[in-house]
C-alpha cells in the first residue's frame, strides 16, 4: 500500500491564521512553525496555540525593537542575539584584567544563571526593560564573581606567560602589548566546561604572533613604512579618526543579510554601497533613487546621478577612502580571498571612512574580518542570518534532457555553457544565457528574459552566484563540480557550491529551493557542501594588497629608476616579508603588463595606471592594443574610437565590449588622450545589442539545423 503523503505544516498554519482573522502575509510562517516547535510536515495545528504564539512573537518583536536597546544601556555587560523565531539568546560579558595596568582584558561570555534568565524572560514578556532591574544587576554581579573565581588558576597561569613574554621581548614590549590588546579586545571566549583547559592553547598562537611583531627589526619596519604598508592601517587616516563600528552580516545566499544592510544604508543620512560588480552597483543605485534619496553611481568607467549625492553606489575598486560618511555596506566580503581583486576588499575593509561599516558575506570570511578588526582596534559585532527558504538536494541525477522550466543549468566554461544551451534549445526550451565574458548590460538583459518568462530555462556559469535578480529560479542543476581557475582544474569549494546553489528558491517566489546534478558522481560533493561542511582552510590566509601611487613613487625614488617592472619586483621582495599579514595581488600578471608598458616613455605613475587597466591580460590582441594606447599617450597623440564590425562572431563582439570598457576606464584617467568616449559608448551599445541578438537567435538556428539533419538521416 502506498504511504500517505504528509501535508506541509505551513499550509495548516496558513488556514489557522485565516480562521483567526489574521493575514498570513503579516506573519513569518517559518518562524511561527519554529516557535511552536512543529515538524515541517504532518503537524496538527490548534487555533488557540497559534493565537497565543502570534501574541508572544508580537510581544517579543516589540521588546527587540524598543526594550533591548534600553536594557543594554542600563546593563552594558549584557549581550543579545535574536533567533529566527524572535527568541532572544542572552549572554553576560565578563572582562578579566590580565595586567595591573588595566590593559589586555580577557573577555568571557556566559549564559545567565536561572534567576537572571527568569528576570530577562519577564522583561521580554512585559516589554518592560525596567522590570526587576536592580535584582538583575545583583544576579549578574554574583555570576561575574563566580566566573572570575572559576577561571582564577588558568588566568593566573596566562598572566605569568605574558609577563615572561614581556621579559623576553625587552625593549619591544610596547609592540607586544599593543598587538595582544587588539587581539583580545575582539576575541571573546564562550564559558564552558573545557574553557579553562583550552584557554592557554587558544591564545598560544596569539602570543607567538605578538612576539614576532615585537621582534621585527627596525630596518624592516622603516622599509615597510617607506613603501606604504609598514603603517598600512594608519595610512587610512580618515577611517582611523572615526573609531569605526564593524557589523558582519554573516549568512548564506537568500538569507536577507544584504537587504538588512541596505535598509540601514537607506536610513542613514549619508552612505555608500560597495559592489563586487558594475551590475550590482547599477541595480542598487536605481534602488536608492527609487527610495527618494539623492543618489549617485561611480564605476571605473562612468559617473551617474546627482552631482553631490548623499548616497553612492560604487564598484568596490572605486571606493572613496577620504570622505567620511555614516554607513558603508561592503558586499560579498569573502572576495577578500580572491587573488586578482581581493586587494579592493582589503582597502575597503581597512580604509572606508564610515562610522558604521556593514560587511555582508559568508562565514568563510569571518577570520579575515575578525583579524582586520583586531588590527585596526575596532569593535566587531557578528550578526548571523539564516536562509529564509530551505534547500533540498535531489538524490537522483537530472540529465540535461529532463531539465524543466524554472531551472538554471550551471557549467564552468564558456564552451560548456554554449553546449548545454544548444542541447536545451533542441529539447524545445527557450533559453537565457549568462557567463562571465558577457557585459553587465547583456547579463542583465538575459536575466530579465528569464524573470519575465520569455526564456524558461537559464544556462550559466558561476557568474550566477552574485549580483543577479533571477526571480522565479526554482532549481539549480550542476552540470559539473570542477572548474578551471586560471592555473589548473580543481574541485569547487564547499563555499562556492553553497553560493551557487543558494540562488535556487528565491524567498517570495518559492517556499523551497531545489538543487540537482546531471551526473550521479556530483551528488555527494554537493550534499557535503549543503550540509554546512566548512571549506578547507586556505593554505595562505594573508590579506591581498596592491601598491598605491604613493608607494610606487617612494620605491622609484629610493631605487632611482623609472622602470615599473623593477619597482614592482622590489616592492614584492621588500614588502611581503616572512610573517607579513599581506601578500601581493595578481603580481605576476601586473609584472607581465609592466614589462609591456615600460616600452612607452611615460612617468612611472602613468605606467602604473596603464598596468592596472581592466583588460584581458591573456588576450594577445587586447595586450597589443594596450601597448599602442600607452605609446600614443607617451607621444602626446589622441586615441580615436575603435572601429568594429557588427557582423563579427560572438567572441569578436565580446572582445569589442571589453576593449571599449577599457577605453572608457582610461578616458576617466586621461580624458585629453582618450577623447572619443561618447563614440565608444555608442559602439559598445551596438556590440551589446549584437551579442544579445546572437544569444536570442543562434541557438535556435543551430537546433533547427540539427533537427533537419536528423530528419534527413532518417529519410
Amino acid at each position: 500500500m502506498a504511504r500517505k503523503r504528509l501535508r506541509p505544516t505551513i499550509e495548516s498554519l496558513t488556514e489557522s491564521l485565516g480562521r483567526l482573522g489574521l493575514s498570513p502575509r503579516s506573519v513569518d510562517l517559518e518562524a511561527l512553525r519554529a516557535h511552536l516547535e512543529l515538524p515541517e510536515f504532518g503537524a496538527a495545528v490548534e487555533d488557540e496555540r497559534v493565537a497565543l504564539a502570534v501574541r508572544e512573537m508580537s510581544a517579543a518583536r516589540a521588546f527587540i525593537e524598543t526594550g533591548i536597546p534600553v536594557l543594554k544601556r542600563a546593563v552594558p555587560r549584557l549581550r543579545s542575539t535574536v533567533a529566527k523565531d524572535d527568541g532572544i539568546i542572552w549572554s553576560l560579558r565578563v572582562a578579566i584584567p590580565l595586567l595591573d595596568a588595566g590593559r589586555m582584558d580577557l573577555r568571557v561570555d556566559a549564559a545567565p544563571e536561572r534567576e537572571a534568565a527568569e528576570i530577562l524572560a519577564g522583561m521580554a514578556g512585559r516589554n518592560d526593560p525596567t522590570h526587576r532591574l536592580d535584582a538583575l544587576r545583583a544576579a549578574l554581579t554574583e555570576a561575574e564573581v563566580e566566573i572570575v573565581g572559576a577561571l582564577r588558576k588558568p588566568v593566573d597561569r596566562l598572566r605569568g606567560q605574558i609577563l615572561a613574554d614581556l621579559r623576553e621581548v625587552g625593549a619591544d614590549a610596547a609592540a607586544y602589548l599593543e598587538h595582544m590588546d587588539r587581539s583580545l579586545r575582539s576575541r571573546p571566549f564562550r564559558l564552558g566546561p573545557r574553557l579553562a583547559r583550552s584557554l592557554l592553547d587558544a591564545l598560544a598562537p596569539v602570543r607567538q604572533r605578538a612576539k614576532a611583531v615585537a621582534r621585527e627589526g627596525s630596518r624592516l619596519r622603516r622599509l615597510r613604512d617607506q613603501v606604504g604598508f609598514g603603517a598600512y592601517i594608519e595610512k587610512f587616516g580618515a577611517a582611523r579618526r572615526l573609531n569605526r563600528r564593524i557589523l558582519f552580516h554573516m549568512g548564506p545566499t537568500n538569507s536577507g543579510k544584504t537587504y538588512a544592510a541596505l535598509q540601514a544604508l537607506t536610513d542613514a543620512p549619508t552612505g555608500a554601497y560597495l559592489a563586487p560588480l558594475r551590475l550590482l552597483a547599477l541595480e542598487n543605485y536605481e534602488a536608492l533613487r527609487e527610495r527618494g534619496l539623492r543618489a549617485g553611481m561611480v564605476t571605473g568607467e562612468e559617473i551617474l546621478g546627482a552631482i553631490d549625492p548623499t548616497h553612492t553606489a560604487r564598484t568596490i575598486e572605486t571606493a572613496d577612502l577620504t570622505r567620511p560618511i555614516d554607513v558603508a555596506v561592503i558586499d560579498e566580503i569573502q572576495m577578500l580571498a580572491d587573488p586578482d581583486r581581493g586587494w579592493a576588499w582589503t582597502n575597503a575593509l581597512f580604509g572606508v571612512p564610515a562610522r558604521t561599516v556593514i560587511v555582508c558575506g559568508s562565514d568563510d570570511a569571518l577570520s579575515y574580518v575578525r583579524r582586520a578588526a583586531e588590527a585596526a582596534d575596532e569593535s566587531l559585532e557578528v550578526i548571523a542570518f539564516e536562509r529564509k527558504s530551505p534547500l533540498l538536494l535531489q538524490d537522483e541525477a537530472v540529465p540535461l534532457e529532463t531539465v524543466e522550466p524554472g531551472d538554471a543549468v550551471v557549467a564552468f566554461s564558456r564552451r560548456a555553457v554554449h553546449e548545454n544551451r544548444e542541447i536545451l534549445v533542441a529539447r524545445g526550451h527557450r533559453v537565457a544565457t549568462i557567463y562571465g565574458a558577457l557585459s553587465p548590460e547583456v547579463r542583465r538583459a538575459e536575466a530579465a528574459r528569464f524573470r519575465s518568462g520569455e526564456a524558461n530555462v537559464l544556462v550559466t556559469t558561476d557568474a550566477v552566484g552574485m549580483g543577479l535578480n533571477l526571480g522565479p529560479l526554482k532549481r539549480i542543476v550542476f552540470s559539473a563540480v570542477r572548474k578551471w581557475d586560471g592555473t589548473g582544474e580543481r574541485a569547487l569549494t564547499n563555499s562556492e557550491i553553497r553560493q551557487i546553489a543558494g540562488r535556487a528558491g528565491r524567498y517570495g517566489h518559492h517556499e523551497v529551493g531545489y538543487v540537482a546534478a546531471t551526473e550521479p558522481t556530483a551528488i555527494e560533493p554537493i550534499r557535503l557542501a549543503l550540509s554546512g561542511a566548512p571549506t578547507a582552510p586556505a593554505a595562505d590566509t594573508r590579506f591581498f594588497v596592491r601598491p598605491d601611487l604613493t608607494a610606487i613613487r617612494s620605491v622609484a625614488e629610493e631605487m632611482q629608476t623609472n622602470s615599473l617592472t623593477e619597482v614592482m619586483t622590489h616592492f614584492a621582495r621588500a614588502t611581503f616579508y616572512a610573517g607579513s599579514p599581506f601578500q601581493p595581488s595578481a603580481l605576476e600578471e601586473i609584472l607581465e603588463v609592466a614589462r609591456t608598458i615600460d616600452r612607452a616613455r611615460l612617468p612611472i605613475e602613468e605606467r602604473f595606471v596603464f598596468s592596472v587597466c581592466p583588460i584581458n591580460r591573456r588576450d594577445e590582441i587586447a595586450m597589443g592594443m594596450l601597448e599602442r594606447w600607452s605609446q600614443a599617450r607617451a607621444i602626446g597623440a589622441t586615441v580615436p574610437a575603435l572601429r568594429a564590425s557588427l557582423a563579427g562572431e560572438l567572441d569578436y563582439q565580446e572582445r569589442t565590449v571589453k576593449l571599449a570598457s577599457a577605453y572608457l576606464w582610461l578616458a576617466r584617467r586621461f580624458p585629453e588622450t582618450f577623447d572619443d568616449a561618447e563614440a565608444i559608448r555608442q559602439m559598445r551599445g551596438r556590440a551589446n545589442d549584437a551579442i544579445e541578438q546572437h544569444l536570442r537567435e543562434t541557438a535556435t538556428r543551430k537546433a533547427e539545423r540539427r533537427t533537419r539533419r536528423v530528419v534527413e538521416a532518417r529519410n
